[in-house]
């Protein structure tokens, strides 16, 4: 008898966030958020001043 291959990938379990977690520890955080930065080549529309009493009305 020979030896066979199969054509069809091994299928992988789904990784958990335990999992997850546990692998990429000791890993540096992963950066979801990243501060906006200002590049000084567009100018700065001029805003208009703010009011001194904003009335939303009877409660």
């Amino acid at each position: 008898m020979t030896a066979q291959t199969s054509e069809k990938p091994v299928a992988r379990r789904p990784e958990t966030g335990w999992s997850r977690a546990r692998r990429l520890r000791g890993a540096p955080p992963l950066r979801t958020c990243l501060p906006a930065l200002e590049d000084g080549a567009t100018p700065h529309a001029v805003q208009p001043p703010a009011e001194g009493n904003i009335y939303r009305g009877e409660d």
